[in-house]
């Protein structure tokens, strides 16, 4: 028995990712009845046995819960400024051969069959000619029919948006360009890219019929045979074209309309066996949603990390070596999904004088309960170490009682003023993607930009 996830399942997963980080469905148009929050999250100081090669993720539950939430350091809300669809960037480059859109190549993804232009024009390959020579933003934006460069290198193009300038700056990688459905008309004065990939999508043909394939030549052809497309559109009409007895090429003259299914036949021309098909586009049309045109089942991410951020719930003069992606976390003590912009994820020690030094990373006891732990971080302005446990260190709590010392030695240490609880629940909400880095250290000026790509 053999089966397949089809691309419009996987699609339709990533529409339903962006509409739950966005609190609307997939197509922006209606709300749910509940809310749903998305956080990134930093956290893991602690080394790797080998710090240039970090460990491997499990999907476990100790891996992705329950390590994940002993080493967090800090929580930022995911908005909807934050994701797009994304699909993987194959730029135009003369001298490239790409691959024709073909409605029956089980192998079409990733192929190169569509491209990006050096002005972030996006445009899908309807019929190739060996290597490109002709760039189509020669022609450029043309938001009905297609650019046809049959008579230059062979190869048909149809536009399907440009990326925009907010889209480029924050999206946009050398792995991957963002792709977006726009949904209603834009506003007057909205970015040209945005006004032209409206008038694409508007303009798209459901059903249309742009490219023929000759599947066989046949022979003995003394002239061109006549041409009939037949199938449930309308209005299609090609021509063939015959060299030496045989047919070599189909020309579309009019691509029709609503076309789901179709035949090509020849009759006439002196010879026998000519065969061809048409190709038939994606439902609306190309251009109609770029997301099923390009396959973009993708979702990347960009989060900046400002400094401290959040009045210093991220840690400064630390590492971390873990980030991901938490569903629904909720407030500390509750079980309220949490609302915050950022959220802290360590335990905290106030002392009650600053007089004490405690490095990140190391590890410190309380004198009197016993309790050990690893710091997150120390704020010596304020005597505040932020802190958390795990198996090794194991979890008794530090009392007001303590004096708080590098473990194993044998220091007076600073005594406790107060103790401090993280401001998002342990444990709680849903960790939906993980991965582990090399360090990655914070500064007080530092500002960091964390892309992510998710595969759906």
């Amino acid at each position: 028995m053999t089966a397949i996830v089809t691309k419009d399942f996987r699609l339709n997963a990533a529409k339903k990712f962006i509409g739950d980080v966005s609190n609307t469905y997939p197509e922006y148009t209606a709300s749910p009845d509940t809310e749903n929050r998305y956080y990134l999250f930093t956290g893991r100081g602690e080394s790797w046995a080998d710090d240039t090669n970090p460990d491997d993720p499990y999907d476990n539950t100790y891996s992705v819960h329950t390590d994940v939430w002993q080493r967090m350091h800090a929580l930022k809300e995911i908005t909807d400024t934050d994701v797009t669809f994304a699909a993987p960037r194959y730029q135009w480059i003369s001298g490239t051969t790409y691959t024709e859109y073909d409605d029956r190549d089980d192998e079409l993804e990733g192929k190169k069959y569509y491209v990006i232009t050096d002005n972030n024009n996006v445009y899908i390959c309807l019929k190739s000619g060996g290597t490109s020579t002709k760039n189509p933003d020669v022609t450029g934006v043309q938001t009905s029919g297609v650019i046809d460069y049959t008579a230059d290198d062979g190869y048909i193009w149809k536009y399907l948006y440009t990326v925009s300038t907010d889209d480029s700056n924050k999206f946009l990688t050398s792995a991957f360009i963002p792709v977006r459905y726009i949904a209603s008309q834009p506003a007057v004065g909205a970015d040209t890219a945005l006004s032209n990939q409206w008038d694409v999508e508007d303009n798209a043909v459901d059903g249309a019929i742009y490219h023929v394939k000759v599947t066989n030549g046949g022979s003995g052809y003394t002239s061109a045979p006549t041409v009939a497309i037949e199938g449930d559109g309308s209005a299609a009409t090609a021509t063939a074209t015959v060299e030496s007895g045989v047919v070599t090429k189909v020309t579309i003259t009019n691509a029709g309309t609503g076309y789901n299914f179709a035949r090509v036949t020849f009759t006439g021309g002196g010879g026998s066996a000519a065969a061809a098909r048409p190709v038939i586009g994606p439902k609306g049309g190309f251009g109609a949603d770029p997301r099923n045109d390009l396959r973009a089942h993708y979702i990347t991410t960009n989060i900046s990390l400002t400094y401290a951020d959040g009045g210093g719930d991220f840690i400064v003069g630390n590492d971390f070596r873990q980030i991901g992606i938490l569903r629904n976390p909720y407030d500390y003590g509750t079980t309220n999904v949490s609302t915050a912009d950022t959220m802290s994820a360590s335990y905290s020690i106030t002392l009650d004088d600053t007089t004490g030094s405690y490095a990140s990373d190391e590890e410190i006891e309380g004198t009197s309960s016993g309790a050990r732990a690893i710091v997150d971080h120390y704020d010596s302005a304020n005597g505040v170490i932020r802190y958390h446990q795990t198996d090794e260190t194991g979890y008794e709590a530090f009392t007001t009682s303590d004096n708080i010392r590098e473990y194993g030695t044998s220091d007076t240490g600073v005594g406790v003023d107060t103790l401090g609880n993280p401001e998002v629940e342990p444990f709680s909400g849903e960790v939906v993607f993980l991965e582990n880095r090399t360090p990655v250290n914070r500064a007080s000026d530092q500002i960091e930009t964390i892309k992510l790509v998710l595969e759906f």
